[in-house]
């Protein structure tokens, strides 16, 4: 949870008024933001199921890098499992708020923010700092925080004798610290986040789904090499074409309608 710092009482006194405006805006916000879900979904999903699968290749599901990968995400599934049949909740809470709260503060940081408070319990944290946006507030969301450690650790590793032979372990590293990340997020988001009330949860939750979402294409691009990033571009393209004559054609119908009736009334 980040916490803005009051900065004076007027901007206090105006909060009341602006709240309203303030959810419409994030509500529009939200709502543009869902053509774009839509359109780049549907192309992840269009791209992988139209893979070159020639020259000897197998689908990207059963490559070595995807099996690893995979391997370390249903670990932390089976864990995850298990812990709500014991504890009726995921472990470690701890280090997950840690996580949360450092990403809050890393970007409070990027935007010149200071920290005022930090605090990390297993009932949960926050922070001050004086600096406030929605990146602030959503990125904990938007990049699981264990995965970047993992990937240093990984780029290291080339520099020392032998260790690119753990290339099968950071893989399988990276696919549990991101399934970490996506078993809280998904547990924590129902359970009434105070984050997403300045954004908004229509926008929250959009960006939230096109952040994982676009990790997710991320991940599996360097996991299908018969992918090119040329045909991902172009099912975008064909998908955002498809999206707005969906849309043209439904405002065209709705016209129509409309015509109908207003000439029906007309006439009688």
């Amino acid at each position: 949870m980040a916490r803005a710092e009051q900065m004076d009482d007027e901007v206090e006194s105006e909060r009341p008024r602006r709240r309203w405006r303030d959810r419409l805006w994030n509500a529009l916000a939200g709502l543009s933001l869902v053509p774009f879900v839509w359109i780049f979904t549907a192309a992840l999903f269009n791209t992988f199921s139209k893979a070159d699968l020639r020259h000897g290749r197998v689908p990207f599901w059963k490559s070595h890098e995807f099996v690893m990968f995979g391997l370390g995400a249903v670990l932390w599934l089976l864990w995850t499992c298990l812990c709500f049949l014991i504890w009726k909740r995921p472990r470690p809470v701890r280090a997950y708020v840690f996580g949360h709260e450092v990403m809050h503060g890393l970007m409070a940081r990027v935007f010149g923010g200071r920290i005022k408070e930090f605090h990390v319990s297993a009932d949960g944290g926050y922070i001050v700092t004086n600096k406030y946006n929605f990146l602030i507030a959503l990125a904990p969301y938007l990049w699981p925080f264990y995965s970047v450690p993992v990937l240093a650790a990984w780029g290291v590793s080339y520099f020392v004798n032998g260790a690119p032979y753990l290339r099968e372990f950071f893989l399988a590293a990276l696919g549990l610290t991101w399934m970490f990340h996506l078993t809280f997020t998904l547990w924590v988001l129902p359970r009434g986040q105070s984050d997403l009330l300045g954004p908004g949860r229509i926008f929250s939750i959009a960006l939230i789904y096109l952040a994982n979402a676009m990790l997710l294409g991320g991940a599996l691009f360097i996991f299908a090499p018969e992918v090119s990033l040329h045909a991902y571009a172009r099912e975008v393209r064909a998908c955002a074409l498809a999206f707005y004559e969906w849309v043209g054609n439904g405002f065209a119908q709705c016209g129509n309608f409309i015509g109908r009736l207003a000439g029906g009334r007309s006439g009688t």
